[in-house]
Formats: structure tokens, C-alpha cells, sequence
């Protein structure tokens, strides 16, 4: 029964409600940076006061301060008199009040620094303010960072910080570039030594942040020992590069970042311009390649995650930035003093730091390395924006300040994992990068630089080159607006997106206005607004009032081709706004051999939506952009060529075109085998068509002409494989596609039991033609399973002996369901999971109940609040088996049915927990109809239950009905007959989705319900979203739970199938070992593993029992006399038995090979008789990619027993 007062308390206790729910705390309701502390939330950090040392926890009513940290040797802590946990009520008199808190710390900080550096905390509960001292800097100038007094002292804090013993050197070397900005003749001694002497690095990373500070030491002393050591770096930079960009660690990426890191590779490039001018020796591959490769991003929007086109919003965490000085020292290389694209692309790149700013600490894994990279390149526009650049900077010395650390060092306030040294010493180059002592920031070349040519024009036409100028886009007549007097409140992202998405919609004028703003994200947001939807600062969408035609016309036939690709780009989020006109301006576009290609890119995939009439005419015309040399256009005319793919017309000409595209291409941001609407289109095609689609596809497979390494040696192995795989992938899903791969790929990998099995496997086998049914069902019974049971034994053999507890108890982890489904894909369905006991809606005895007020947390501080919480009286132990008297005692315990929910206060008349009206089972149940109101945060349920009788050969488990999607569910802890089955604390992980949730019934709990009966007992909470890492921000109490417990028939995985898989399985030996070489996959992966052909040959010498007695590095050292350690042997006795077996299922023998089956390697046996007794070595294996060359196995040394 819904009771409204105990609802009400229930509120009331959880919600931080009151004063801070009705006193507004902000004098102004907009914020100039978005991640100002809420004042209606009942916690938030500021880790760092400055160099006080000390961090404040802002709790409600907001915003009072608590100490949350006190940084050890910091002012804070010397002062011995402030402690976690006190209420601080003021800061040198001022309380919190009516701004962001973040800044009005940074005004507290900056007016005791300015003056005589003393800080008062009047702590509640202390009669006397505690005072404090740090360093008085004096204050920022009119100027800062140039000319100013506290600037100068911050800067030579962190340079003598940096050159301290032990001091953090940064990231790859990053505070030896801020050394060498100081301008300082000490710093650059310091850094001098230590370009001498670092070695070279290999991640791109390491490469790229230090590899500029190496690089900018040699153009300032032109020391040659430097010099060789930039050869060196250099060359890891080549070796690492693939497809003209860089993963994070030099690997080969396949689809994460479309292969690409941009974080870690803009510098790279940044760095090679750098040794380009000290005259260091790079290819021209790697050296342009790089270039062209990131130039194209400038202007065009951000620099992206990885190798994409460029993104859209104001969240870059500081690529932008970094794209600014990679093309910083591009400008500076070339020997052109003029303004170039170079030095155009640079400005481009470093004014977006404008309008990102207010989306400060925003970025994936924290936003921190946005700051350094945003501050940076905003001072490389200190004389081309001086007002941009002042209202930038006056707006955040706050962060600057508060960043800073009582050792002279700096962190990066509020940037996660980034605030730290390591990152952090890399932040005051914003006061350094001004002072032009860079290279990089417009220092003039130095004696040593050795200038260079760069291409006039690296990519695009002359068209392109407008996306990188600094000026608004001229009227029709002719005037431009002024930029210059924009503010960050107004202006810069937030303000913007604030009043262009407010309640009141932007008139024509003011969209036109914008459109013509010289930024492209904001010219973005603006064409959006032009065809009805909001854009984001990340790039989302939403409705936003209607379509302005009109506009729309006339954006699309500017003559600027900024706009023109703005309004293209939100045409391709509303394709029905592609009308004939629209269509025949994008054939124009490719028509025109000076048009931009950025517009070309929009105009083919605006084609793509055509009709199949329209596309005829112009498949001529499309098909030479599939050999374009900008690969965005290659992606961009599959788009445009797919609707008329299989047309009759000329699906011949087209088809062949895009299998050479694919059979060449190793590109992801390319294609990756066939795209999605071609297969769709092909599916639906004619039979010739197919067929032609499936010759052509076998063609690309077979003939593949990808590359397993990179021009400057990285091995793409990986890559080389993932897209054939693709190309598997679009054979196989053509019509008779399945048939031709199962021929092809088994002739292209002899040694594959089923190459690309997955695609068969999955596939309807309906689909196979009559040789690929007749074959399937043999590989999987003969082959794939005996594999499987061979590769997965010991798991098998534990969760079958009910040996493995799990809160996911089967689904695609579990590998009895793997094996299970392997049996059922051959025909035998009979090992599937079934209810054992259905609990569903069964009745239980239940007590819902609020945690006590000390152990209350309000809504927002946990995503999931599981947690321990002090039972209501007499209840301790609830859930044992023997009920006392309060568990039957009226209005304590009621009965109800399962399931039980809740939802803001009621019971729920809809799925939660991001379930649907299909989620019925028998994946997930979290759609069936609640029963019971779940009244308040913690549940109780208990009930005695009857069992069925218990099926040998079958395992069981326990499902958790609370949601199996990703962020279900809230945490929980079962019991069976008063003991703990599983505790689970948090709600569904990334990975989750999808897999049932509950826990196995191990050996521990079968003897509890072979008897007949058992009583389950359930604990669990209630939660305020479905979020699985992200804390609620509003309070929406939500809930729902039942249980059943299911049983599944355990499918066949004898010790028989375990000895077939030593036929099956191809093992690694002391053959493959002497093939490895780490520095070398390439040839690693050319090495033969051992194949038993399964034909038993006896050894007498072998026959009979042995024992462990000794280890030894060859069979010379062996001497009986003396013992040696044996150093975990896998094994420690072994007898040898006829027809290949031995006293383990695990280890087969044959010959002179005795084979484990729990690594799959092939041990080699000699055996010797030495001094009259008889004696085996065995090798003892450990074989394995990692070894170095050279490196062989011990040897077990055995004897009869």
C-alpha cells in the first residue's frame, strides 16, 4: 500500500533540500565557464586552494567549505592547526558568495599574494582565525604575462622547481621546453644537459612532448651531440607512423581512432618540422605525409580523435592547440616571410581557444591536457588578438592561480587524472609562450636552422585556404563584422549556444549574422539553426524550430565557400531537405576543378541521397573520386555511388571500381570492405548483380594488395588482417558469398579449422549452398568443438564442478554456453538454460526501510548506493534461516508479490532501468509488470522455498530480474539458507549489456537444494538514474527486482575431446620460439607452430613413470650428484602410457614430443643414460612472443620412478 508520508520522508532524508533549494547562491544566473560548481548540488571538490595546500569540499547550503585534502610540506600542513573535515566559514573575512566560487578563491589567493600574503581561515568552532604565509608575488599587470612583476616570479618558481633532483621532468620531457621559454641562460644550460643525454623515445607520445624541447635545445646551441640524438627520435617517429598519422604507444591501431591517436600524434608532427629545420634526415613520407595529413584539419573544424574528418563543438581538449604549433613550426620552417597557409592555418587553430574556453575541463579522460594546449596557443595571438587574447586570459588567471602548488610546481585544477606534475608543468607555458623565445612562438631563426620549401599549397585548392582566415566573412557589402570587442561571456561558446538556443529563436538577421562569424563551429551552429535543429557544444542534436528556406537557398549559393559547406553539412542531417536545386548545386561543386574540397566532400555525400535517376547520369563523373588522393573524398564517393550500385545500368562498371578501392585500400576512415549500403543494395539485387558482387569481393580477398608493414617499418599486421577480414565479411554477406569464402579463405590459411568462423557460424544456414552444409556440421562436431573443449578445459571443468562464482552467470563469457552454443549451431539444441524454479512473481515476505540519518547520502554523491547501513532494530539477522519473532511481526515484514519497483514515489506503470515493453525474457525481464510497491531506499525480501529435485549432469544459476542493460540495476547481496551467494555492489559496467545478471548456485549451496527446501533472501537499494559512471543530477528514485533460478543440461566436453584438440590445435615449440623476433612481427608471425598429425608413434625409452628431480639449462650441466632448484615445473611426475596418453588428460605424448594442453606447446624429449641409470629432459616451455631472440627452454630433468 502506497503510504504518501513515509514517501514524503523518505525525500526528505535522501534529497538536499532545503536552504539550498530556495535561496538562489549566483547574483547572476550564467556562467562565462560551464563546469561552475551547481549550487544545487551536495557536493563538489576544489582539490586546490594555490599554493596554500589546502582542498575545499563546497557542501550545501551552498556553498559551505570544508577541508577536503591538506598537500604534505605545504603551508597548510606546516601550520599544524587545519585538519580534514573542518568547517572553514571565511577566508580572510569574505565568505563564498554570488560568483563561482572557483573565482572568488582565485580573487581571495591573488589579493593575499598581492599584498602581505597572509591567509585567514575563521574555522567553526574556533574562537581565533588560523593564520597562514605564503610568498607575496605582488599582482598581475595590465600586460600579463608580458611585463608583469608576479609573472616573472611564477615563471622562475616552476623553473627552479623543474631543475630540483627528483623534480618531474613532464611528460616525455614537456618542462624542458617551458624551461628553454623562460628565455633564461641557467634554464638553457639545465636542458642542454639534458638533450645530451636522454634517450630516445618510441611511444609518439613521449616522442611529440619531448621530441620539441630536444629539438628547440638544438636550434639554440647547435650542439651535434643533440643533433644525432634528434637522428634518433626521428627514426622511432618514422618506424611508428602508419597512414600518416600516430597511435598513442607506435602500434598499429585498427578501428580504435580509425588507427589514429591525434592526441599523441599532432606533436609528432610539430616535432619533425622542428628537426626538418635542424637538419635532420626524414622521409619525405613521413615528413609531408604527416604534414598534409593534419593541415587538412585546421580550419575545417577540430582536429578529431583520431584519423576521421574533423569534429564538430567546443570540447577539443586541446588538439586545437596542438595543431596550432605543429603548424606553428611548419610557418617557421618555410623561408617565406610572408603570411602562408601555414602561418593562416596556426592562427585558425590558435583563436578556437577562444571560443572552447568556456567549456573549460571538458574532454575525454578529463579535459586537463585541453588547458596547457588552449592557454598555449592563445598566446600565440598576443599581438594579432590583443583584446581576444586579454579578456581570455583576465577571465581565467583564477585557474592559472589555483592550479599552481605551494612547490613552485603546477597541477591543472579540476582536470582529473591530469592534475599533476606531470602534466601540470607543462601549464605555464601560457605565461612563457608570448615571451617568443620558441621557435615555435615566434622566436627568429637561429644560426643552426636550416630552412626549407614547404608546398605552396599541401592539400585542397585555393578555395580551401579561405576556411583558415581570421576574418569574419564579408556582407553583400562588402563589410566584415568586428570580432575583436567579443567577450568570453557573451560570445565565447557557452554565451553563445545560451542565447542563439534560448526560449526566444533567433530571428533570420542574427542567424545570418552568425553564419558569417569567422569561426567554424559557431558557422556550424548556425546552419543547424537555419534547417530547425539545435547543435550542441559536442556536436548533438535536437529539434530547434523550423526550416528557414529561404536562408537555407540562400547560404547554399554563397560565394563563400564557408558557408556553403556549413549549410551543406546540416543538409545531411535533414536529407529530405535535398530538393533538385540542392542536388544539382552539389553536381556543380564536383563539376567545378577549383571549387574547394571540402565542398566536394559534402557535395558527394548530399549525391548519395539522390535517386537512382539523378546518379545515373553522373556515375562517369563519381567513379575518378574513388582514386582521389584525399581519401575523405574516396569515403565520400562510395556515398554518392551507392544508389545506383546494382543498377543494370552500370553496376559493371561501378562494382569492379570499388573491389579495386577495397582491395588496395588499408584506411578505416576509407572504407572497411564494403559499406553498409552498398551490402544492403547488393542483398536486394539481381542474381547477376550478386554474382558479379561475389567474383569481385573473391578477387579482392584473394588478391588483397594491403601491406603487413608500413613504409618506415612498422609492422601492420594487424591492420592487413582486420581488413581483409572486412573483406570477408562483405563476401559473406552477399547472396552465395559464403560458399566462395568457405572455398578462398581456407586455401589462403590451410592451417584454419574454419578461417572467419564467426561469419559461419552466425550466419543462417539457410544461406549455404549444398557442399557448405554437407561440411559445416563435421568441422564443428569433429573440429571446432574438440578445439574448444581443448582450449578452455580447466574453465570448463570448474564452472561445471560449480567451482566458479560470477555476478554475469553465463551469456558470452561463460564458455559452457559458448560450447553450448557450438552444439546447438550443429544441430543439437539441447543445452540450453531452462526455469528451474520460477520465483518471478512469487510471494515473499518483505521490509523496506530508510538508512539512519548519519548514514544518509544525498542523491547525487553515488551512482549506485548499494552500501553497508545499520538494520532497523532486532533485524541483524534478517535473513537467516530461523525466523525470530520480529521477521513475523505485523507492520515490520508484509508479503507481496515480486516483482517489486518504484519510480518518483509510485509504482512504476512503465519499464525502468532503460528496459522496454520487450523485455520479457528470456534475456532480461526487466519489462514485466510490477506487483509490489518498494516503499523506500533499502529492500528486504525473504521466503522459504520448495525445490524440485536436482538433475545430475546440469548446472545451475540465479537471475537478478533488475535490467540486464548497461547502468542497470542497483546493487545487491543474495543469500541462500543464511549464507552469502553473491554480493554485488554497483549497477551493469560498460561490457555488461545484455549478459544475465545473478550468480551460479556453486558446490557450496547444491546440498542446500538437493534437501528439498531452501530460504533465498535478497538485499538491495534503490538508485536515482541508470547511468552506470555518471551521478544522478536529478532525483528520480527508481527501483525494480525479481528472481528465478534456471538449469541448464551440461553439454559433452570429455578427456576424449581434450586428446582430439592435440590433433587440432596448432601448439608453439622450440621450432616457433627460434623464429620470434619482438622488434620483428612480420617474421614472428611467419614462424610454424607444431602440428601433431594425431598418428601415435611409441618410444620405449619414453614408456613407464617418471619423476621431476632437477632443472637445467642444457643436458651437459646435468649432474646426478648434486641437486638443482626446479623452478615450477608443470608438472612434477608422468607416466607415459601406450596410444598417446598419459596420467593427465592434459598432456599427450608421441615419439619425442610430449604436448600440454593447458598452453598448447610442444615439449621436446631426449632421453640419456648417464652413470648406468636412464634420465628424460623434457623441455619445461614458457615459450612466447616476448622472449628475445636467442632465448631457449629449460630443461626438466626426470627419473624412473
Amino acid at each position: 500500500m502506497f503510504r504518501p508520508f513515509s514517501c514524503f520522508l523518505f525525500f526528505l532524508l535522501i534529497y538536499p533540500l532545503g536552504s539550498s533549494a530556495e535561496v538562489q547562491f549566483y547574483k547572476n544566473t550564467n556562467a562565462i565557464f560551464s563546469t561552475r560548481p551547481d549550487e544545487k548540488k551536495s557536493l563538489q571538490v576544489i582539490k586546490r586552494f594555490g599554493p596554500v595546500g589546502v582542498g575545499l569540499d563546497l557542501i550545501q547550503p551552498a556553498f559551505v567549505m570544508r577541508i577536503n585534502n591538506i598537500e604534505e610540506g605545504s603551508p597548510a600542513d606546516i601550520s599544524g592547526k587545519l585538519s580534514v573535515g573542518q568547517i572553514i566559514e571565511s577566508i580572510n573575512g569574505n565568505e563564498l558568495a554570488e560568483i563561482d566560487p572557483r573565482i572568488q578563491l582565485g580573487n581571495i589567493l591573488a589579493e593575499a599574494e598581492g599584498t602581505d600574503g597572509i591567509v585567514q581561515f575563521k574555522i567553526k568552532g574556533r574562537p581565533k582565525p588560523i593564520k597562514l604565509s605564503i610568498p607575496v608575488l605582488g599582482r598581475y599587470s595590465g600586460t600579463w604575462p608580458i611585463n608583469c612583476a608576479k609573472s616573472d616570479k611564477i615563471v622562475r618558481q616552476v623553473a627552479e622547481y623543474l631543475k630540483k633532483p627528483k623534480s618531474t621532468e613532464g611528460l616525455g620531457g614537456i618542462g624542458m621546453l617551458f624551461l628553454l621559454s623562460t628565455g633564461d641562460a641557467n634554464d638553457q644550460k639545465f636542458v642542454h644537459e639534458w638533450a645530451r643525454k636522454v634517450p630516445a623515445h618510441k611511444y609518439p607520445w613521449y616522442i611529440g612532448y619531448g621530441g620539441i624541447a630536444l629539438a628547440e635545445c638544438y636550434l639554440r646551441t647547435g650542439d651535434p651531440i643533440i643533433l644525432k640524438n634528434i637522428q634518433g627520435w626521428v627514426d622511432n617517429a618514422v618506424i611508428s607512423q602508419h597512414n600518416d598519422g600516430w597511435a598513442g604507444r607506435g602500434s598499429a591501431l585498427t578501428s580504435y581512432g580509425q588507427g589514429h591517436l591525434n592526441a599523441a600524434g599532432t606533436h609528432v608532427v610539430t616535432f619533425l618540422m622542428l628537426a626538418k629545420e635542424c637538419g635532420a634526415i626524414i622521409p619525405d613520407k613521413t615528413f609531408l605525409g604527416s604534414l598534409r595529413h593534419f593541415f587538412r584539419y585546421a580550419g575545417r573544424g577540430n582536429n578529431p580523435y583520431g584519423d576521421d574528418r574533423p569534429e564538430v563543438g567546443f570540447v577539443d581538449n586541446g588538439k586545437n592547440g596542438k595543431l596550432a604549433f605543429a603548424m606553428a613550426a611548419a610557418a617557421a620552417l618555410t623561408q617565406d616571410d610572408g603570411e602562408t597557409i601555414y602561418s593562416m592555418a596556426r592562427d585558425a587553430c590558435a583563436i578556437q581557444s577562444f571560443y572552447t574556453t568556456s567549456f573549460m575541463l571538458h574532454g575525454h579522460t578529463g579535459g586537463g591536457i585541453g588547458e596547457i594546449w588552449r592557454s598555449a596557443a592563445m598566446g600565440l595571438l598576443y599581438d594579432k588578438q590583443p583584446q581576444k587574447y586579454r579578456e581570455f586570459m583576465d577571465n581565467r588567471k583564477w585557474h592559472y592561480d589555483l592550479s599552481r602548488r605551494y612547490d613552485g610546481s603546477f597541477g591543472i585544477l579540476g582536470g582529473s587524472g591530469y592534475d599533476k606534475e606531470l602534466w601540470g608543468v607543462a601549464y605555464p607555458l601560457t605565461y612563457t609562450i608570448p615571451r617568443k623565445t620558441l621557435r615555435i612562438s615566434g622566436a627568429p631563426p637561429t644560426k643552426f636552422s636550416k630552412l626549407f620549401n614547404l608546398p605552396n599549397q599541401i592539400w585542397g585548392t585555393d578555395q580551401d585556404n579561405i576556411f583558415l582566415s581570421l576574418d569574419a566573412i564579408p556582407e553583400k557589402n562588402g563589410k566584415k563584422q568586428d570580432l575583436s570587442k567579443e567577450t568570453l561571456a557573451d560570445d565565447s561558446s557557452l554565451g553563445f549556444i545560451r542565447n542563439f538556443h534560448g526560449k526566444r529563436q533567433p530571428t533570420d538577421e542574427e542567424i545570418r549574422q552568425y553564419i558569417h562569424h569567422q569561426d567554424y563551429n559557431v558557422r556550424h551552429i548556425a546552419a543547424f539553426k537555419a534547417i530547425g535543429i539545435n547543435s550542441g557544444y559536442i556536436g548533438w542534436k535536437s529539434g530547434g524550430g523550423k526550416v528557414r528556406g529561404e536562408l537555407v537557398n540562400e547560404f547554399l549559393n554563397h560565394s563563400d565557400p564557408r558557408i556553403r559547406r556549413a549549410i551543406m553539412s546540416a543538409i545531411l542531417h535533414k536529407p529530405e531537405l535535398i530538393t533538385t536545386d540542392v542536388f544539382d548545386n552539389a553536381v556543380n561543386a564536383l563539376k567545378d576543378e577549383k571549387e574547394s574540397w571540402w565542398i566536394k566532400d559534402a557535395a558527394l555525400q548530399i549525391i548519395g541521397h539522390g535517386s537512382v535517376d539523378q546518379v545515373l547520369p553522373l556515375v562517369d563523373l563519381l567513379l575518378p573520386y574513388l582514386k582521389h588522393e584525399e581519401n575523405w573524398l574516396k569515403n565520400a564517393a562510395l556515398t554518392a555511388l551507392a544508389p545506383v550500385v546494382t543498377d543494370q545500368r552500370c553496376y559493371k562498371k561501378i562494382l569492379p571500381a570499388i573491389g579495386d578501392l577495397i582491395r588496395n585500400n588499408q584506411r578505416v576512415s576509407v572504407t572497411r570492405g564494403l559499406t553498409k549500403a552498398i551490402r544492403e543494395r547488393i542483398v536486394k539485387a539481381t542474381p547477376e548483380v550478386q554474382q558479379l558482387a561475389a567474383k569481385t569481393l573473391e578477387y579482392s580477398f584473394t588478391s588483397y594488395g594491403g601491406s603487413k608493414k608500413a613504409p618506415g617499418g612498422l609492422d601492420t599486421t594487424s591492420t592487413y588482417e582486420f581488413h581483409l577480414e572486412a573483406i570477408a565479411e562483405s563476401l559473406a554477406s552477399v547472396p552465395g558469398g559464403l560458399d566462395v569464402l568457405y572455398e578462398v579463405s581456407r586455401e589462403r590459411q590451410p592451417n584454419e579449422i574454419l578461417p572467419y568462423k564467426e561469419l559461419f557460424l552466425n550466419a543462417d544456414s539457410s544461406r549455404f549452398g549444398s557442399k557448405l552444409k554437407e561440411a559445416i556440421n563435421p568441422i564443428i562436431m569433429n573440429e571446432l568443438i574438440p578445439e574448444y573443449v581443448g582450449r578452455n578445459r580447466e574453465n570448463l571443468r570448474k564452472l561445471a564442478g560449480g567451482e566458479i562464482q560470477s555476478g554475469y552467470p553465463g551469456g558470452s563469457r561463460d564458455v559452457i554456453d559458448g560450447l553450448a552454443a557450438l552444439y546447438s549451431r550443429a544441430g543439437d539444441k539441447n543445452y540450453g538454460w531452462n526455469i528451474f524454479m520460477d520465483l518471478r512473481e512469487a510471494e515473499w515476505n518483505y521490509h523496506s526501510f530508510d538508512p539512519i540519518a548519519s548514514e544518509q547520502v544525498p542523491f547525487d554523491q553515488l551512482i549506485t548506493r548499494y552500501r553497508d547501513v545499520t538494520l532497523p532494530k532486532g533485524m541483524v539477522n534478517w535473513f537467516k534461516t530461523d525466523t525470530d519473532s520480529t521477521f513475523d511481526h505485523p507492520g515490520v515484514f508484509k508479503t507481496g508479490n515480486s516483482p517489486f519497483g518504484h519510480y518518483m514515489g509510485k509504482i512504476p506503470d512503465k519499464p525502468i532501468h532503460k528496459c522496454g515493453p520487450s523485455c520479457n525474457g528470456p534475456e532480461c525481464y526487466g519489462g514485466t509488470k510490477v506487483n509490489t510497491f518498494w516503499e523506500k531506499e533499502v529492500l528486504l525480501i525473504k521466503q522459504n522455498f520448495k525445490v524440485p529435485p536436482i538433475k545430475p549432469g546440469h548446472r545451475y544459476r540465479l537471475r537478478i530480474n533488475d535490467g540486464n542493460h548497461v547502468g542497470s540495476g542497483g546493487g545487491h547481496i543474495v543469500y541462500v539458507n543464511g549464507r552469502p551467494l553473491i554480493e554485488t555492489k554497483t549497477c551493469n559496467g560498460r561490457g555488461s549489456g545484455g549478459l544475465p545478471k545473478g550468480a551460479y548456485i556453486t558446490k557450496e549451496f547444491m546440498d542446500d537444494f538437493k534437501s528439498g527446501n531452501v530460504c533465498i533472501a535478497l538485499k538491495t537499494f534503490l538508485r536515482f538514474n541508470d547511468k552506470y559512471k555518471v551521478k544522478p543530477t536529478q532525483p528520480i528514485p527508481q527501483g525494480k527486482v525479481s528472481l528465478h533460478i534456471e538449469e541448464q543440461k551440461l553439454p559433452p566436453m570429455s578427456d576424449d575431446l581434450v586428446f582430439k584438440s592435440a590433433s587440432i590445435i596448432p601448439m608453439l615449440s622450440s621450432e616457433w620460439q627460434a623464429g620470434q623476433d619482438p622488434e620483428d612481427r612480420e617474421k614472428s608471425a611467419l614462424a610454424i607452430k607444431y602440428r601433431w598429425d594425431g598418428e601415435f608413434i611409441n618410444n620405449q625409452k619414453i614408456l613407464g613413470s617418471w619423476k621431476v628431480i632437477a632443472q637445467v639449462a642444457k643436458v651437459d650441466e646435468f649432474d646426478p650428484k648434486k641437486k638443482t632448484r626446479v623452478n615450477r615445473s608443470i608438472f612434477s611426475e608422468m607416466t607415459f602410457n601406450n596410444h598417446g596418453k598419459t596420467n593427465s588428460p592434459v598432456f599427450v605424448w608421441s615419439k619425442n614430443v610430449l604436448m600440454d594442453l593447458t598452453k598448447f606447446q610442444a615439449l621436446k624429449m631426449t632421453s640419456h643414460n648417464i652413470q648406468g641409470e636412464d634420465y628424460l629432459f623434457v623441455e619445461a616451455g614458457g615459450f612466447g612472443t616476448r622472449k628475445k631472440p636467442g632465448w631457449q627452454s629449460q630443461l626438466l630433468v626426470l627419473s624412473r620412478k
